[in-house]
């Protein structure tokens, strides 16, 4: 009932459908009692008396009843699959919108393994069990029901000896199913974090290759999956113990049964047909006792999918709009964070009391060494994280009371990693702006010097790219999501490490690009090249998630023993001889 009551909102709109299939598997289980009848009626009157005139209305009488139930499970099998595809699809579609609204967090903890395995099999998994396996419950309940009455009306005393029997399949049941639902939760989690790891292998197979490592990473596969396998297999024999003994009860039942129905026959007190008949009904009774095991299972198996799939769904934002929440108006750029303190970890702060004012229209550098906070600043400003405590302006107003999806679509970012979609060309460009026309996506491709390499293809701007970019190189991969920024026209840029990996003559293709795009936009720069820092209107210098130092790059060079200057004479003044040599 539990995992109805938490599937309730997704079997409320098909509730009609399923009671119609309920109804419907409730009439072929009673049509289902009917040859048992007719078959004591067979051998007593037809073949032991000899009444062969009633044998064509019992043979019609067959026919009919199966007649009706071949039609009667074609109707129902049609309604459980368009209830289970429905069912399917509305719990894949909740999944999906729930965790397109979770903070970053929640990616960064459960990993795209964990996500996808959720979405995809324990989804599949609770389909069975909401779907056929509730019809197969529905089916024993009233075979068991029905049958416990009819086997009385026939004898009493082999009843008695019917029922006895059925405390010992609970006294299985209750033995089994909570060492079973252990060795169930421990098999996924260690998927969980299978599909986790081949989900990196994958991804990184070039990696792999070019340290030709695929010796190791099958070794180390083999051990992850081995680690499952015994797993399972340990559940597995759990599960054939538990379908075993209740087999065992079973067999044995019949066995004691049919045994003293035929010591009744010889003294009187049935006949062949009463006992052929009590039989028939009492495999209707064992059964679905057999059965609940492996129902059983199953229903542990998705208790368990249940669990996983609402861990998700149970899962709150971090970032919260406000219930009066508005949407940013139109934006100029100008940035103010106001002694803003944040931390990932409680008790381990990532920015401690920045207090910054950033005009519109100008651009800021911020440097220092890695981990001082700087992505961390750009990552408060995009509001995938709220700051604990101080507050971040645009405009003068407080982001934290506007909605994330206007602030968002006016803020840009171009990251180090390029991410890009398997789809054409024009299609990651159009992800920037949906409503962008052929000329704008062009004239974006131009800018960023997508427009030379688009062109070259066969297919032009419809160039299949491959999963990430696969078939682009790291610059034009960098080039493109560059091209993306533009067409979506943010009044705030954010380029995160956006020319690190491009080679000289890729980052001179764009650097020109950039500057353009840069202009009468805010825009926050945080690289390691000198030449996207020293002409920044403001330079921030960030240490310990501290602002230690502001000003342009001449300025901060004046100061002896400054931060700025430090982090220039290690870093930058190596790269300006480089470029001079």
């Amino acid at each position: 009932m539990e995992l109805l009551s938490k599937l309730g909102s997704f079997i409320q709109p098909f509730k009609g459908r399923l009671l119609l299939a309920i109804g419907l598997t409730g009439g072929m289980t009673l049509l289902g009692m009917v040859p048992p009848l007719l078959m004591k009626y067979v051998i007593d009157e037809i073949v032991g008396m000899g009444q062969w005139h009633m044998a064509p209305a019992i043979l019609f009488s067959m026919l009919l009843v199966n007649l009706l139930s071949a039609g009667g499970g074609f109707l129902n099998n049609v309604v459980i699959y368009v209830v289970g595809q429905h069912l399917v699809f509305d719990v894949r579609q909740a999944l999906f919108k729930h965790i397109q609204g979770l903070s970053l967090r929640f990616y960064e903890e459960m990993g795209t393994g964990k996500i996808m395995s959720r979405i995809m099999g324990d989804v599949s998994r609770i389909q069975n069990m909401v779907t056929w396996n509730t019809i197969s419950i529905v089916n024993d309940i009233i075979s068991f029901g029905f049958g416990i009455v009819v086997i009385f009306y026939f004898s009493w005393k082999l009843s008695l000896i019917t029922v006895a029997l059925l405390p010992f399949y609970l006294l299985n049941y209750a033995f089994f199913v909570k060492r079973i639902r252990r060795k169930n939760v421990s098999v996924w989690r260690k998927m969980d974090r299978v599909a986790n790891s081949l989900q990196e292998r994958i991804r990184g197979t070039r990696l792999v290759r070019s340290f030709a490592s695929e010796g190791r990473e099958l070794e180390a596969f083999s051990v992850d999956t081995r680690d499952v396998l015994d797993t399972s297999l340990e559940g597995t024999a759990l599960t054939a113990t538990f379908s075993g003994t209740s087999g065992l009860l079973s067999g044995l039942g019949f066995t004691v049964i049919y045994c003293l129905g035929c010591y009744f026959v010889i003294h009187g007190e049935m006949t062949y047909g009463d006992v052929a008949a009590f039989s028939a009904f009492v495999f209707r009774v064992l059964q679905p006792a057999v059965r609940f095991t492996e129902v059983s299972n199953l229903l542990e198996q998705t208790s368990v999918s249940v669990e996983r799939i609402f861990e998700v769904l149970d899962s709150r934002p971090e970032v919260v709009e406000k219930k009066k929440a508005q949407d940013l108006p139109p934006i100029s750029g100008r940035v103010r964070f106001r002694n803003i303190h944040f931390s990932y970890v409680s008790g381990e702060p990532v920015i401690r009391g920045v207090d910054l004012d950033i005009p519109a229209g100008s651009t800021v550098a911020l440097v220092g060494h890695t981990g001082c906070g700087k992505t961390t600043l750009t990552s408060l400003l995009m509001r995938f994280y709220d700051v604990r405590s101080g507050m971040v302006e645009i405009d003068g107003h407080d982001i934290s009371g506007v909605t994330v999806r206007s602030l968002r679509r006016q803020v840009g970012a171009v990251l180090q990693e390029s991410i890009l979609f398997r789809a054409t060309i024009k299609e990651n460009l159009r992800y920037g702006d949906p409503q962008a026309s052929e000329m704008d996506i062009i004239q974006a491709g131009r800018a960023a010097e997508v427009h030379d390499f688009a062109i070259t293809r066969e297919d032009g701007y419809d160039t299949l790219i491959g999963e990430g970019g696969v078939h682009l190189s790291v610059g034009e991969k960098q080039r493109l999501s560059i091209a993306r920024a533009i067409l979506a026209d943010p009044k705030i840029l954010i380029l995160d490490e956006a020319t690190s990996s491009l080679d000289s003559r890729s980052e001179a293709l764009i650097q020109k690009a950039l500057e353009n795009v840069m202009q009468d936009r805010t825009s926050f720069v945080i690289a390691h090249r000198l030449s996207t820092i020293v002409n920044a209107d403001m330079i921030v210098v960030m240490d310990k998630g501290m602002v230690v130092e502001t000003g342009t790059h001449e300025e901060l060079l004046q100061r002896p023993d400054g931060a700025y200057r430090m982090l220039y004479e290690e870093q930058f003044a190596a790269q300006m001889s480089d470029a001079v040599a």
